[in-house]
C-alpha cells in the first residue's frame, strides 16, 4: 500500500529549550487540500477555507520557543475531522455504505460533521457524490491515526516525567451572534477537563487584556478535550475558541491588522503558562474563590 498523504500529515514541533509539560494542540488549522479532493467538492477553495481555524498555529507559533510542544495538521478538517472520534462516521456518505455496526451516530454526524464531514456548514453538503469505502482508511490513516499517537504519546511522557501537563486545545470560531459581544470562549466541560484554577487563570488573564470571555457557552469542549482532559491522572485540557473578527479579514481570508495584538496576547499567555506548568498548578482552589 503506497502513502496515502504526499506531505507530513501531523507536525510535531518540539521545545527548543528545555521542556516544559505544555502541549499546544491546533488540529484545525492546516490548509493544504488533496486536488482529487476539489475536484469531488461542489462548493469552492474559498467556500472550503471558511472552515479552517485558518492562521491558529501561527498565533502560538511560539510555544516551541519557551519549551512547550506545538501540535498542527497539514491536512484541513474538512477533509478529516481529528476533533471527532473516528467512529463518528454517516455511513450514507459511502457507496457501497458503510456498516453501521459499532459506529457513532451522534448530532455531530447527524448534521453533517463527522469525522469525515459531509457538510461545510449547516445544510451545505460538501460532495457531488458518495464516496468510495476505501476513502475511510484512506483519511484515517493518513491523519486521524497519527495525529492521536502523537498527543497520546506527548502527553504520557509528560505526565510520566513532570506528574502534570497543561494540553491547551486551540481554535477559532466565527463572531457570535448574541447581544452580548464575545472574543474567547474557554471550554473545561463544566469543570470535568482540567483544574478549576487553569480555567480560572486564563479567564483572567484575558479579561484583563480587555477581551469579553465567556465559559462553556457555546463550546464546553469537543472531542480532544472530552477524551484527553483527566485532571484525576494531572492532564488538564482546556479548549480555546478566538473569535476570527479579532484577527483574520473575512473578505480576504488574510491576517487583518488586528493580528499582531492577538498575537503579542497569546505569546503573553504562553508564558504565563509555561510558568504556571512547571509550578504544578500552585494557584489554590481558595485564591481562585477569592
Amino acid at each position: 500500500m503506497t502513502d496515502p498523504s504526499p506531505y507530513p500529515a501531523v507536525i510535531i514541533q518540539k521545545p527548543q529549550k528545555t521542556a516544559i509539560p505544555l502541549v499546544v494542540s491546533s488540529p484545525h488549522s492546516g490548509q493544504k487540500y488533496f486536488q482529487d479532493f476539489l475536484e469531488s467538492s461542489r462548493l469552492s477553495l474559498w467556500e472550503l477555507q471558511q472552515t479552517e481555524d485558518r492562521f491558529v498555529d501561527q498565533l502560538f507559533e511560539c510555544v516551541p520557543s519557551i519549551g512547550g510542544t506545538l501540535l498542527t495538521t497539514e491536512f484541513p478538517r474538512i477533509w478529516c475531522d481529528v476533533n471527532r472520534d473516528c467512529r463518528e462516521l454517516d455511513s450514507g456518505m459511502f457507496k457501497p455504505s458503510l456498516s453501521a455496526t459499532g459506529l457513532l451516530q451522534t448530532s455531530k454526524v447527524r448534521a453533517g460533521f463527522g469525522v469525515i464531514p459531509r457538510c461545510a456548514t449547516q445544510g451545505r453538503p460538501i460532495y457531488t457524490h458518495c464516496l468510495p469505502l476505501d476513502e475511510v482508511q484512506r483519511r484515517l490513516v493518513a491523519s486521524w491515526v497519527p495525529y492521536h499517537q502523537a498527543l497520546q504519546n506527548l502527553l504520557y511522557e509528560m505526565q510520566k516525567q513532570f506528574g502534570s501537563v497543561i494540553l491547551l486545545e486551540a481554535h477559532s470560531m466565527p463572531r457570535l451572534h448574541q447581544a452580548k459581544s464575545c472574543d474567547m470562549v474557554l471550554g473545561d466541560l463544566h469543570g470535568k477537563s482540567c483544574s478549576p484554577a487553569l480555567t480560572e487563570y486564563v479567564e483572567q488573564y484575558f479579561s484583563g487584556r480587555g477581551y469579553a470571555v465567556r465559559r462553556n457557552v457555546p463550546y464546553a469542549g469537543g472531542y480532544i478535550t472530552r477524551h484527553y482532559g483527566q485532571p484525576s491522572e494531572g492532564i488538564h485540557a482546556l479548549q480555546l475558541e478566538i473569535c476570527r473578527s479579532r484577527y483574520l479579514n473575512p473578505a480576504t481570508l488574510q491576517p487583518s491588522r488586528g493580528f499582531e495584538q492577538v498575537k503579542n496576547d497569546i505569546d503573553d499567555l504562553v508564558l504565563e503558562l509555561a510558568d504556571l506548568a512547571c509550578h504544578a498548578f500552585q494557584v489554590s482552589e481558595a485564591a481562585v474563590a477569592e
